[in-house]
Formats: structure tokens, C-alpha cells, sequence
């Protein structure tokens, strides 16, 4: 009796056991290699991002010479959308959002010059074209495309300015506050990253590259570094 009783004691654990690698088995298999072809001819996907951002400085012409400002590395997030006409070939557009801070020295009337830091609205869009180097879930991937930049700053440094109005209903009102500089300025990318279609609805994509810009009133053009993560679905 007690031989027979033996091999129950031990089912238990071995039906466990094949009961948690029969389950593990389906998860993994939904999940392809990452080097297998993957078709996205007429795919359209829908992306979330976010982007790192470094700028070189940036030299206007001030009234005495070079003003060079600083534009402190930040960080934007935003959402794009692209179209796959082939294989290789792809469309975007993405927008994004966020805020920088600008620093430098300023020259005063005196002579001499004075440090400030000002803050700023950034939003930026560009519509760019990727070529996938491979038809694989995992392919390199080069980009290029045309976009602009819109800063939005409130000038905290410069004296307040006092508007007055008649409203019908209260009479005459005032508001004192600081003026805001608006500008909007065309840009042009490049850079390269990869792609992964991990499933067929789910992706990730990571881009390294660089944007040019000419602020209005600077002298040259600015460069500016970037890095971008971006996960989303496949249609």
C-alpha cells in the first residue's frame, strides 16, 4: 500500500512544474524573433515620444558686438504619426512640447554686463521620411526631414509695461505685466536609429540625430543634438 501511495507524493510538484512551463511556452511565443520579415506595407502607426535635447550656443548681434546665449540641455515629450508606403519607406510627423531655460551675459548701457537666465515655451514640429535598411522586425533605419520651431518667452528682465481699457460694464481698467517675444523659426533634420516591431500591433523606435536652426536677430546657424525614444501601435 505504502509503494503506492509513493508516486502521488511526487505528482504533485512535477504537475506544477509542467503546468508552469506550459503556460510560459503561449507567452513566449507570441512575442517573434526579432529577425524575422515583417511586412508594413500600408501600416499606419500612432506613437507617444520623448527627446532629449542639446543646443550649441547661440551668437546674436548685440549692440556692441557678439551676445552669446545658452540654451540648457532639456527634455520635450509629444506624440507623432506615421505612414508606410512600402517595406522601406515611411512618412511622420510629430509634435512636440516642453520647456527650456536660456542664460548669458548681456551687455548694459554703461559698458558693462549683466547675467540673466530667462524661460521658455518650446514646441516643435517636423514631417520626415525613414528609410529601413531591412525588411525585418528589427531593421537600422535613416531619417531625414524639414520642421520648425516656436519659442515663447516671457521677458522677466525688461521693465513692466502698463495697458489700460474701457470696458462697458466697469469702467476703466489697468494690467501691468512683462512683454512676451514670440518666434517661430524653419529647421531641417538628419539621423539614423532602429526599429522594432516586437509584435505585430506594438513597436519601438530609437532615433539619434541632429536639427538646424537660424534664430531670428542670431548670426549663423545652431545646431542642436538630440535623442529620441518613441512606443506605439501598428494599424
Amino acid at each position: 500500500m505504502n509503494s503506492l501511495l509513493k508516486p502521488k507524493a511526487f505528482a504533485g510538484p512535477w504537475a506544477a512544474l509542467l503546468l508552469g512551463v506550459g503556460t510560459l511556452l503561449p507567452a513566449s511565443a507570441q512575442i517573434p524573433m526579432a529577425t524575422e520579415p515583417f511586412n508594413r506595407i500600408n501600416k499606419t502607426e500612432v506613437y507617444g515620444i520623448g527627446q532629449y535635447l542639446h543646443s550649441s550656443d547661440i551668437t546674436f548681434n548685440g549692440p556692441v558686438g557678439d551676445v552669446k546665449m545658452k540654451m540648457d540641455d532639456t527634455g520635450l515629450g509629444g506624440f507623432g504619426v506615421a505612414y508606410h508606403f512600402n517595406d522601406f519607406v515611411s512618412v511622420h510627423g510629430d509634435f512636440m512640447f516642453g520647456s527650456a531655460t536660456f542664460s548669458g551675459d548681456v551687455p548694459l548701457e554703461a559698458g558693462r554686463t549683466t547675467h540673466i537666465s530667462q524661460d521658455a515655451f518650446l514646441q516643435t514640429g517636423r514631417f520626415n521620411v525613414d528609410y529601413n535598411m531591412i525588411n525585418r522586425r528589427l531593421t537600422p533605419f535613416i531619417t531625414a526631414g524639414l520642421g520648425y520651431q516656436y519659442l515663447e518667452t516671457e521677458l522677466q528682465h525688461a521693465p513692466p509695461v502698463t495697458d489700460c481699457w474701457w470696458d462697458p460694464f466697469w469702467g476703466w481698467i489697468c494690467y501691468s505685466g512683462h512683454q512676451h517675444a514670440y518666434q517661430t523659426d524653419f529647421t531641417w533634420n538628419a539621423g539614423g536609429g532602429l526599429r522594432w516591431n516586437i509584435t505585430d500591433n506594438l513597436f519601438i523606435k530609437v532615433t539619434g540625430g541632429a536639427t538646424w536652426l537660424e534664430y531670428g536677430g542670431a548670426r549663423g546657424i545652431t545646431t542642436q543634438l538630440e535623442g529620441f525614444f518613441a512606443i506605439g501601435g501598428t494599424f
